[in-house]
């Protein structure tokens, strides 16, 4: 024996802190591995919101392009703390040949309902996408997107 130390304290404890730590990294590794920031709930923020989000970042905003249809491509934002409400809303919406432009979670003003918000030139294909989902109709201000339409989804 080495230094009169007992069983539990040279094999026991050490087994125990290793298994601790295993089991700890493990559950940390799952959560990364398992996390889309896309599908992140939305979290309320101490600052007081503003009335719209900027156009997400590493898009550039132009005149608006048509598909082939005529019809402005979407931005789908979740409104709601709902994981994955955008993306499930933004499926729906390709199945039915709209062009999706991305997807994020909506950090604007607190909306109680669907709303698309249209840029100039865009209110046919707003009002084309508001009978489909059933959404109220806005005109965009100028930081938001003037390239989209921009949904923001509660439903």
């Amino acid at each position: 024996m080495s230094g009169g130390q007992t069983f539990n304290q040279r094999v026991t404890i050490p087994v125990i802190v290793i298994i601790v730590t295993v089991v700890g990294l493990f559950l940390i590794g799952y959560k990364l591995w398992k996390y889309n920031p896309t599908d992140a709930p939305i979290t309320g923020s101490s600052a007081a919101p503003s009335w719209s989000p900027s156009a997400p970042s590493g898009i550039v905003s132009a005149a608006p392009t048509a598909d082939a249809a005529g019809r402005l491509p979407v931005f789908v934002y979740n409104g709601t703390t709902t994981p994955g409400l955008a993306k499930k809303v933004s499926e729906g919406l390709n199945n039915k040949n709209w062009v999706i432009k991305g997807l994020d979670n909506w950090s604007g003003q607190p909306l109680t309902k669907n709303t698309i918000f249209y840029p100039d030139g865009g209110k046919s294909s707003a009002e084309e996408l508001a009978k489909q989902v059933g959404a109220v109709v806005l005109p965009t201000t100028p930081d938001m997107l003037q390239d989209a339409l921009s949904l923001v989804v509660f439903k």
